[in-house]
This record gives C-alpha cells, sequence and structure tokens, in this order.
C-alpha cells in the first residue's frame, strides 16, 4: 500500500483538532450544568433558609414600580403582602398622575394600612422613568435592605421575599442578592418562541454563572435585594444618568464585589413577568437592551461565550473535513461521528437542566442547532435594531418632546 498523508495523516490531524474543539465546546455546557441547574442557595432547602430568618431579620423595604390597571395591581399586592417575611413594608412607585394615583390609593390603603404609594411627577421627561420611581423609592425607604421589583411580575410563593433575603441573614457580607426574572415564555408567539426561550435561557445562565464565579456583572431589576446603603455611597444611578436602563447591570457592576455577592436561583424565588400580548415586543426590547448597556461591562464573559460559539464551528468544520477526506476509509469517521453525538448530548443535557430551573422549555434536537445559529442571530438581531440605539438615551426623549 502506498503511503499517503493527505489521506492517511491529514483526517487524523482534523480529527484531533476536532476532538480538542470539541471538548473544549463542553466547558460552556458544563458550566451551564454545574451552576445554573436547579440550584438553592448553600445547598440549603426552603425551610432551612426560612428557619433562618426566625432570627433578628433586617428590615426590608420592597420598591414596587407599578404601571398595570387596577386589577393586576390588587392581584400583585395580594401575594405580595402574603409574604412569610417577619419585617417588610412596600412602597409602591406608580407611573401615573394624580388622579390615577388617587384612585388606586383609596382602594389599597384601606386593605393595606402600611402600603406607601406615591407617583412619577408629571414633566419628568428628561429621565429614565423606571431609574426615578426607584430612587423616590429609596428615599421613602425605612429598611436596611432594599428589594426592587415591579408589579407585573407573578410572585411564585410566599417564600419568595425570605429566599431572596436569606443570604444577608445567613452571611454577614453579603450586600447584594441576586434574583433571576423570566419571561412568562407562555405569552410568546410566532415560530420562534423556542429559539426566544433557549435565547434567554443561554443568556441567564451566563450571568448567573459568573456570579456564582464570584464575577457579577448583571442582576435582574425584577429580583433584585441589596443593601440600601450602597445606593446613597455610590449616588444611586448618577453615573449612568444618561441612560433609559443600566439599573439592574452598570449598577451591579458598580456595587458588587468578589465577596458581598449572593444568587439565589430556586423555584420559590424566581418571578415571571407578565406582558401579555406586547410580550414579543417586550422581549426584543429587554434583549435590545441588554445588548447596548453591555458596551459598559467586562468583556471577559462575553468572549468567552463568543470563543465557545467559534470552537463549536470549528469542530463541525474539521469533523465534517476529517469524514470526507478519509473516504472511503471509514476509521475516522467511526471516532469522530461518536464523539460529535456525545458533544450534542452533553449540551442537550446541561441546557435541559438549566431550562427546568428557569421555566423554559426543556428541548432536545434544537439545542445544537440553535447552539450553532445563536451567534449569527445575535448579529443579525443587532443590526436589525441599530437603528433604535438612540432611544436608549434619556437626552433622546427630551429630544422628541
Amino acid at each position: 500500500m502506498i503511503f499517503n498523508p493527505t489521506i492517511d495523516i491529514l483526517p487524523l490531524v482534523f480529527g484531533c483538532v476536532a476532538l480538542a474543539a470539541m471538548l473544549y465546546c463542553c466547558f460552556p455546557a458544563l458550566n451551564i450544568l454545574r451552576r445554573t441547574g436547579l440550584l438553592r442557595f448553600s445547598e440549603s432547602s426552603d425551610g432551612e433558609a426560612i428557619a433562618a430568618c426566625e432570627a433578628p431579620c433586617p428590615k426590608v423595604s420592597v420598591i414596587v414600580y407599578a404601571f398595570t390597571g387596577e386589577e393586576g395591581l390588587a392581584e400583585y399586592l395580594e401575594a405580595l403582602m402574603a409574604q412569610d417575611y417577619p419585617d417588610f413594608e412596600v412602597i409602591l412607585i406608580y407611573d401615573a398622575g394624580a388622579a390615577a394615583t388617587a384612585v388606586i390609593t383609596d382602594r389599597f390603603t384601606p386593605l393595606y394600612p402600611s402600603l406607601y404609594i406615591t407617583f412619577i411627577p408629571p414633566g419628568s421627561h428628561n429621565l429614565s422613568r423606571r431609574k426615578l420611581a426607584l430612587t423616590m423609592g429609596m428615599k421613602a425607604a425605612k429598611g436596611k435592605v432594599a428589594v426592587t421589583t415591579c408589579a407585573n411580575s407573578r410572585i411564585p410563593s410566599r417564600q419568595w421575599l425570605s429566599g431572596l433575603v436569606a443570604p444577608f441573614v445567613t452571611d454577614s457580607n453579603v450586600e447584594v442578592s441576586l434574583g433571576v426574572s423570566r419571561f412568562d415564555f407562555d405569552e410568546l408567539r410566532g415560530i420562534g418562541k423556542w429559539y426566544k426561550q433557549f435565547d434567554d435561557v443561554m443568556t441567564t445562565s451566563q450571568w448567573v454563572a459568573s456570579a456564582m464565579r464570584r464575577r457579577a456583572y448583571r442582576g435582574d431589576g425584577y429580583n433584585l435585594a441589596f443593601d440600601r446603603e450602597l445606593f446613597f455611597s455610590h449616588k444611586g444611578y448618577s453615573k449612568t444618568i444618561n441612560l433609559e436602563n443600566g439599573d439592574d447591570d452598570l449598577f451591579i457592576r458598580e456595587i458588587s464585589n468578589q465577596e458581598n455577592t449572593a444568587v439565589v436561583v430556586t423555584p420559590e424565588t424566581t418571578v415571571s413577568t407578565l406582558w401579555e400580548d406586547a410580550a414579543n415586543r417586550m422581549w426584543k426590547e429587554r434583549k435590545e437592551r441588554y445588548d447596548f448597556t453591555s458596551r459598559w461591562l467586562p468583556k471577559g464573559p462575553f468572549i468567552a461565550a463568543g470563543l465557545a460559539s467559534l470552537m463549536r464551528w470549528v469542530a463541525l468544520g474539521t469533523s465534517a473535513a476529517a469524514i470526507i477526506l478519509s473516504l472511503p476509509n471509514l476509521f475516522v469517521t467511526a471516532i469522530i461521528a461518536p464523539l460529535l453525538v456525545a458533544t450534542a448530548l452533553v449540551e442537550i443535557s446541561a441546557y435541559r437542566k438549566a431550562a427546568t430551573a428557569l421555566g423554559a422549555i426543556r428541548l432536545w434536537w434544537a439545542v445544537p442547532l440553535f447552539m450553532l445559529w445563536r451567534p449569527a442571530g445575535n448579529f443579525l438581531f443587532r443590526l436589525s435594531r441599530h437603528s433604535h440605539r438612540k432611544k436608549n438615551f434619556t437626552w433622546q426623549r427630551t429630544r422628541k418632546k
């Protein structure tokens, strides 16, 4: 037999490169599996976390940004006021005028005498309305711990507040507790709803895993707790006053460090946001605003995610080249094909664990395809929304007035 380096050596080289690339690709998936799954704070049960809160607990001020109608607000307040945390107050900032605020005050104050209700003054158009609402709430709050959320959230259990605040009770170093919110995925419509859930799971898994490695760069403003003094010592949102957003990623990046941040991911503490017919539009807007503010965040997590995507394509390309060049000899194919299948199964298993934790659809065959498509999908999304980027600045709203 005549030695042919193209047939006998090159496919094996390609096969080795493919193996290395595929193994590298496994690490992001394994990281999601290990760090995101069905996690509980400090590996403890909810009962133990709540028991810890029976000790002297910090007073909590729940600051609610509200723009929903009366009925939705009534359902939300009923769930919020039923929380089992022993010492908390609720400050409701209503994004409406004085007349509408008076109506809800007359309705809900007799039911909840401790409820504090105020509204955003008319004419406040040159600031982010959400940041303004939260700042007003911080100034009215009396608690040591501030919790920021929104009235269009669905509270999953009576233990939501206790679970979110548990890190402050069990660890004196904790000043920031990161909870998670997700879309009500049942509200998403269209053929792209599966991919939107997949993208949401991957994005959340990335920042949660980074926070668990003590490198927090993002939080979730619908489910976030922090020491109220941090807000004032960092002068609130003054560093991002020119931006509409940033209250739950740029602000977290500013106040978090390797010692003071905990992450809480449990079914009892993960809230879902309700957008009804606007769900698809709000999904796009949230993705856009996080993409916009990411320019001011650490580049490491995004570079790592991009490198993992590149390695995924390298693995596929080198594997295909090795198989084609080795034909009709099936030895290389017999080695590489099972490795490709094994890698896909690892990624599918990892994704399904993360999807379970976040209440998303547990995909099978679509996971490898979506992982390959995601870099191109993100690029096309960024391209399609480029003309909207100016609206992320508060001065743009002033110009429109």
